[in-house]
């Protein structure tokens, strides 16, 4: 006698690869390909993609108002939705790996020699590495003590790099002499004899300047001990502060200093590199060997606690509607809010095959939000997922 046919119209619960085919349950289907499920159970069309621009390597694209900044190949361009053009700002090191990130208007762009800033229009460098200087006694009237002294270069809008000050005694009837080669605007930083605290002594105008006195009332060195962020794989923002991975470190900026870090206190170290940062408005989510969730990165006592001992895929992280982040792992998607707090909504049925590294979006269509998730390298097939196969073992028969 024919098994009769089995209907069902609600597919609301979406594909579910981990119940075995034949015990699919109620609402569910196995493989979903160009289709979507509604909250309603029907079945709609995927949305169709647009392309706006040929590209022979795309390598980065980080969304500004109206402007998508992007790196193809070696070449650091922007797309502009007014006039659905795009134009090539300049020219980056077209090998490894490229990261940026959007901060007040501006992307700021990571690779693995260089490092850039753009608002869609002009490219300046982001890093402002601290000039090379020397310090020579001449003959003059100091008095005598000990004497700090720094020469800082400032960036192409004024933004001043770190330093590292030199200390050195004086004796009385002497003075000092600072000079450079570096063509940038430098700034030169001196101590009164036995003091703390440097202070500005203007411009370092033709290479050298000599110091026989000190102008104590100026504007004090804020940068001491500062240097740039190194290459980072990975970028991202939280209060101010710009985060990056690097290796099996996360870096972070000074608040509201995006072009310097404090090499002994703005970072966490790992056992494994770091492959995820998604940053939610209570803290910031660091995936590495698992997952950690930090906590005042902007203030001077950062906290940090692991919350799931799931790794990730690299650079899989995106920011959802309701503030909350997701990323993506074995387990389908990672959903995090502002507390710490993971729910993991395809656990129970749908374990994804991954790949080394991917990148997520959210869109909405007919009403329906989602997030999109692409992976590039080699596949790994998820064995939490039910083959559509089946096997037998027998023993020896006597």
């Amino acid at each position: 006698m024919p098994v009769p046919a089995n209907r069902t119209d609600d597919w609301a619960k979406g594909a579910n690869n981990i119940a075995k085919p034949e015990r699919l349950p109620e609402g569910f289907v196995r493989e979903l390909v160009n289709l979507d499920p509604s909250e309603g159970g029907q079945l709609s069309l995927r949305a169709n993609s647009l392309r706006v621009r040929e590209a022979a390597n795309m390598r980065l694209a980080v969304a500004l108002p109206e402007r998508v900044v992007f790196v193809d190949g070696g070449d650091l361009g922007c797309y502009s939705k007014k006039t659905a053009s795009s134009a090539v700002l300049g020219s980056v090191n077209s090998a490894g790996e490229v990261a940026g990130v959007a901060f007040y208007g501006q992307v700021y762009l990571s690779g693995a020699n260089d490092s850039w800033r753009t608002d869609g229009r002009t490219v300046k460098p982001w890093a402002v590495p601290a000039p090379g200087a020397d310090l020579e006694v001449i003959d003059g009237a100091l008095p005598a003590g000990v004497y700090k002294v720094a020469v800082t270069a400032l960036g192409a809008d004024g933004e001043e790099s770190g330093a590292e000050p030199f200390i050195l005694r004086v004796n009385g009837g002497k003075a000092l002499r600072i000079s450079s080669p570096d063509s940038r605007p430098l700034r030169v930083y001196v101590s009164v004899a036995n003091g703390a605290t440097l202070f500005s002594q203007g411009p370092l105008i033709g290479g050298a300047m000599a110091i026989t006195q000190v102008d104590d009332h100026a504007e004090p060195l804020t940068t001491t001990g500062l240097v740039p962020l190194p290459a980072c794989s990975l970028l991202a923002t939280h209060r101010g502060v710009i985060l990056g991975a690097h290796d099996c470190c996360l870096v972070f900026t000074v608040p509201m200093t995006p072009h310097l870090m404090d090499p002994v206190a703005g970072f966490f170290q790992y056992p494994e590199a770091v492959t995820v940062i998604a940053p939610t408005e209570g803290g910031v989510y660091v995936v590495a060997d698992q997952t950690y969730f930090i906590t005042g990165l902007e203030t001077a006592t950062p906290s940090q606690l692991p919350v799931l001992g799931l790794k990730a895929v690299q650079g899989s992280a995106v920011a959802l509607p309701d503030k909350r982040v997701a990323w993506f792992t074995r387990y389908g998607l990672a959903i995090g809010d502002s507390t710490g707090a993971i729910t993991l909504p395809n656990r129970q049925t749908y374990a994804p095959d991954l790949a080394r590294s991917g990148a997520s979006g959210v869109l909405e269509n007919n009403g329906i939000p989602m997030v999109v998730t692409t992976m590039r390298g080699a596949t790994q097939a998820n064995n939490l997922a039910t083959g559509d196969f089946a096997e037998l073992e027998t023993g020896d028969e006597y």
